[in-house]
């Protein structure tokens, strides 16, 4: 049988709930869920409750999920199942941006529903390689977690661990990253708060070695300390 574990932290049981009806909908694979309760703080950031759950998995392919996605067909899991056998060196996910090195408007990729509204996105018909990757949902081959894990240190909050563990990808030169068709629906939309640039400031620190600019599915950075500067007084002004 194919064996996939999903792993979801959650502190909202309604969502959670909807998410579940939709998963135990899916056919041809047994799926092992680990489901982390935050709703009294267990967890102070997403690194270290998904790292905590990676510890309690079984299954062969590991996926990190929002507790507010939905599966809309049913054969979504068997696709990333079998997606993520025949690239066992490659992070994937629903959605995700290109081009590591412009901070102009990098092309998103995407073919899931968002938001209530189910808003469609059909940027992605087929895989494509991608830089970074949006948290809503990512999976891979457990052997990719051999090599990367995730960073409770930089990413100490809920924001931005899935686009460190794709840059990690890239720096190993042993893992790809790439966006897949996919028959989800985030149902809430992203959001950058004051939580979120501290933790994309502290993440264009770690990699500036690496990389002029890191773009995400809401925005980008500089890893130039100096630019940072200008970039975070240009935001504070401006927003």
């Amino acid at each position: 049988m194919k064996t996939i574990s999903l792993i979801t932290v959650y502190n909202n049981m309604p969502l959670l709930d909807d998410m579940l009806k939709t998963a135990e909908q899916q056919k041809n694979v047994e799926i092992d869920y680990i489901m982390i309760d935050n709703r009294n703080g267990r967890f102070s950031s997403a690194a270290a409750a998904l790292n905590y759950g990676i510890k309690q998995s079984k299954g062969e392919v590991v996926v990190f999920l929002h507790q507010d996605i939905e599966f809309l067909e049913p054969d979504v899991l068997e696709k990333v199942y079998d997606f993520a056998v025949n690239n066992k060196y490659v992070i994937f996910g629903s959605a995700g941006v290109e081009d590591k090195d412009s901070n102009k408007s990098p092309k998103f990729f995407s073919s899931m529903a968002e938001g209530e509204e189910r808003t469609r996105y059909k940027t992605a018909v087929k895989p494509e390689y991608v830089f970074t990757l949006d948290e809503c949902f990512i999976a891979c081959h457990r052997e990719c977690l051999e090599v990367v894990s995730f960073d409770e240190s930089v990413c100490d909050g809920w924001h931005l661990y899935g686009a460190d563990l794709c840059l990690q990808a890239h720096i190993s030169k042993e893992l790809k990253v790439m966006v897949i068709p996919m028959d989800i629906c985030h149902r809430s939309h992203g959001n950058a708060d004051e939580s979120y640039l501290k933790t994309q400031n502290k993440l264009g620190r770690k990699y500036h070695k690496y990389f002029k600019y890191i773009n995400t599915t809401n925005g980008y950075v500089f890893t130039n300390k100096f630019l940072q500067i200008m970039q975070s007084i240009y935001r504070k002004f401006r927003y």
